[in-house]
């Protein structure tokens, strides 16, 4: 490390840096990185060679990695003021080095060491840290599935301890979440069966009461759209009956269902019925996990209820994302929380015992009190789990779209908001079961799902892992077919226009033939 240890004063707005790499193919990544401390247009790289030109960069990174018989190494130095008489020779202000020996890759964990990227960018995260004073909780991890490297050290049978180290030292993660990812490792483990006829379901409904602030999936306001459901009906039949048949030919067998969207119960009780029941009658779902999001609780009907219990759904989701009023109607929910509680309740009286619920960290213009206003209401109703996201800003939601401006809670107010929700779960006996990341999310955080143990959701831990296929129907459905030989996974994307998924659903099946036949 540098003997400049101490953050200088820090503007990412006027902060501009010139990058170069040596050695090592990531320009990608290392941009994914630095936009966490610098605005994106003051992100700029420069090829192997190139000459520093002070009227453009006030910063100048240079990253540079060798490799020889024995061992692997990286080196990372940033220049703070290049506007000075600049040459390579210079002392930088901060530096960070990382040296892997080839007899590491041998031993346990020893795979995780030969991801370089990973290796690099934790290099790059320590000297940002120290430059700005702001550590980033998950380090140089920048993928959606972080615990997926604690699982390849719980499968080389490292114990906590040698995980939570052995992670810190690869990518420079905050302790508290290297613990995080083993904890939830741990408790994934037992459901990671090597079965490799089995299959998850995933089934879309494309509709929703209305649109989220904060929403970017495929999701159309049932009543401008409304009109639409019969046809979609037909096609998702027909979808249906053609992976059914798939399933029978290459004797699979379904391990979960998930009926997403939008919101499934956005559409009228039969026509829910009917695709509930086209499931049942053309799969074999017995004794198997089915869950059915009825996330809206303005969608949320007896005879809906009734049509879910008449098909087998065995856990359903009543998602508040918040029980502050004012926020509901701020980010486009047409129900009060008071609506919440009476559907829970109704839900209840339907004997539905595996109820769960979501919520967000980070929405606009909520404090710290208001968040744990909302966790008070939930410990009151005690649902069976409890999933807990930060805010993200995606792509395609009315919060990026429509330049909705709001000041996002401080990091420090979201990283609280995220451990009273982890206290609030373990009150109502529940432990971390999954996690995921999400690009621009609030805070560089995660997004965790909590359970009350036997209550784990055998879907979502194995979207997450990735160890076993995924046959996704319907408009915007995404496919996952794993290659157990390989371990590749092949990804196929259905039409998100729901127009066209209708008009052309015969193009959809044919598309599918390659899986299918």
């Amino acid at each position: 490390m540098s003997d400049v240890n101490k953050p200088v004063v820090y503007n990412k707005s006027t902060r501009r840096v010139l990058v170069e790499i040596e050695g090592i193919e990531m320009e990608l990544e290392a941009w994914e990185l630095l936009r966490l401390f610098y605005d994106n247009e003051n992100i700029h790289f420069a090829n192997t060679g190139s000459n520093m030109d002070s009227k453009i960069c006030t910063d100048y990174l240079f990253i540079k990695v060798a490799e020889n018989d024995e061992l692997w190494n990286c080196q990372v130095y940033l220049y703070t003021d290049v506007s000075l008489p600049f040459t390579s020779k210079s002392k930088p202000d901060f530096s960070s080095h990382k040296t892997i020996y080839h007899s590491e890759l041998v031993k346990p964990g020893g795979k995780l060491l030969e991801r370089r990227k990973i290796l690099v960018g934790s290099c790059i995260a320590k000297v940002m840290t120290n430059f700005t004073g702001k550590k980033l909780p998950y380090g140089s991890l920048l993928g959606v599935r972080p615990v997926k490297l604690a699982m390849q050290c719980v499968n080389d049978k490292m114990t906590r301890e040698e995980t939570v180290k052995h992670l810190v030292k690869i990518s420079d993660i905050d302790i508290k979440k290297a613990e995080l990812l083993y904890n939830i490792a741990d408790v994934e483990k037992p459901f990671l069966k090597d079965d490799k006829k089995a299959i998850h379901l995933y089934v879309g409904i494309p509709f929703c009461a209305s649109r989220c602030l904060y929403c970017s999936f495929t999701a159309y306001p049932i009543s401008k759209y409304k009109n639409l459901v019969p046809s979609y009906i037909t096609a998702l039949t027909r979808e249906i009956e053609h992976a059914a048949e798939w399933v029978r030919r290459n004797n699979y067998h379904i391990s979960s269902v998930y009926v997403g969207g939008g919101t499934p119960t956005s559409i009228d009780a039969d026509s829910l019925y009917k695709i509930l029941s086209e499931l049942t009658v053309n799969f074999d779902l017995k004794g198997c996990e089915f869950t059915v999001e009825a996330g809206r609780p303005d969608t949320i009907t007896e005879d809906k209820l009734i049509a879910m219990l008449e098909n087998s759904v065995t856990r359903i989701s009543i998602n508040p994302q918040t029980m502050n009023d004012e926020t509901l109607r701020l980010i486009g929910r047409n129900h009060t929380s008071r609506d919440i509680e009476e559907k829970f309740q109704m839900a209840r009286e339907h004997d539905f015992d595996n109820i769960n619920m979501d919520i967000i960290a980070g929405l606009p213009g909520e404090n710290l009190s208001m968040f744990r206003r909302t966790l008070e209401k939930i410990e009151a109703l005690q649902p069976e789990s409890l999933t807990v996201h930060t805010l993200a800003f995606k792509r395609a939601s009315r919060l990026r779209e429509e330049n909705y401006h709001f000041s996002p809670a401080s990091d420090d107010i979201l990283e609280d908001m995220i451990e009273q929700a982890r206290e609030s779960a373990s009150r109502m006996g529940m432990r971390p079961y999954y996690l995921y990341r999400q690009k621009n999310i609030l805070a560089n955080l995660e997004n965790t799902g909590y359970c009350k143990p036997g209550y784990e959701c055998i879907y979502n831990i194995h979207t997450m892992e990735e160890v076993q296929s995924l046959v996704a129907l319907g408009a915007g459905a995404v496919s996952k077919f794993v290659n157990h030989e390989e371990y590749e996974i092949n990804r196929v994307f259905n039409f998100k226009d729901v127009d066209l998924y209708i008009s052309k659903i015969d193009e959809v099946l044919k598309r599918k033939e390659v899986y299918f036949s």
